[in-house]
């Protein structure tokens, strides 16, 4: 394999790879700009690994390339703002079920559970056209009042939202840091909370949240830290809670994006203050 990566390259494979990597760095600086951030720095920060988050990010470095884009491409100025007020409009039971049979499907597939993943067409009900829109998603697991598992990325990473779910239930059920993998005889036994991400919009640290509904990503020194509505009972102990949990500490400089979600299934139950957020 090193010999072969030691033989010359063909002259337009070389300008194909020189002209693909500039036009990375022109995306990068795009990006950056979308946001209000700067240079270079928002250069680096677009051209980190599209890392999935669970709600508690546990620090795993610059994982956050997706906030500082407010709108998937193609999707408008105000396109995942739109997207989720239309899901909310079409939050039918049928599309309920169709968006908790995948996440189900996902996990039972993903466990070695008996069951088969499968994707609803939109021919089966118009509503279900918005799971062709790509969108991020955070999918958690309950088991008996407790998180057994949440995994999820703010911004889309797959071509669907179906896909998105399908992705984020998987992790849920198997690579939470924080739990062991999903047993295949608690499956179940298990209820969905399916939150899907609409537009992020920067605050200033200090703005007033509304925990019920609103989400909070805050970002310092290439460390991040997500808590989705619902687990937290104030704002201020929900963004004190994330900078905790991305290892931000109470005096630090940090920025804060706010986003709301439309939620699909079993509410979360809200964190407690022994409890944690490693704890889930």
């Amino acid at each position: 394999m090193f010999e072969r990566l030691r033989k010359p390259k063909p002259p337009g494979l070389v300008r194909g790879v020189v002209l693909f990597a500039l036009a990375g760095v022109a995306v990068g600086f795009a990006i950056a700009a979308a946001a209000g951030g700067g240079g270079w720095h928002g250069v680096m920060r677009a051209r980190q690994p599209g890392l999935r988050m669970s709600s508690a990010d546990l620090s795993q470095g610059p994982v956050l390339s997706e906030v500082v884009h407010p709108n998937p491409p193609g999707d408008g100025a105000q396109g995942r703002g739109d997207f989720l007020s239309r899901l909310k409009a079409a939050h039918t039971p049928a599309l309920e079920n169709a968006v908790l049979d995948i996440a189900r499907g996902a996990v039972a597939d993903a466990t070695g559970a008996r069951a088969q993943m499968r994707f609803p067409t939109a021919e089966e009900a118009p509503e279900e056209r918005l799971l062709g829109v790509p969108a991020g998603v955070f999918v958690a697991l309950i088991l008996d009042g407790k998180v057994r598992g949440c995994m999820g990325t703010v911004y889309p990473m797959e071509a669907s939202l179906a896909e998105e779910i399908a992705c984020a239930a998987r992790m849920a059920a198997t690579s939470d840091p924080r739990h062991p993998p999903v047993d295949a005889d608690e499956v179940a036994r298990l209820d969905y909370c399916v939150s899907v991400v609409g537009r992020l919009r920067r605050c200033a640290p200090g703005a007033p949240i509304d925990p019920r509904t609103e989400g909070v990503v805050v970002m310092a020194n290439g460390r991040s830290g997500v808590i989705l509505p619902g687990e937290a009972r104030t704002g201020a102990y929900e963004v004190a809670w994330a900078k905790r949990e991305a290892g931000i500490g109470p005096a630090d400089a940090f920025e804060l994006l706010v986003f709301e979600t439309e939620r699909f299934g079993k509410a979360l139950p809200p964190r407690t203050q022994s409890g944690g957020g490693k704890a889930r």
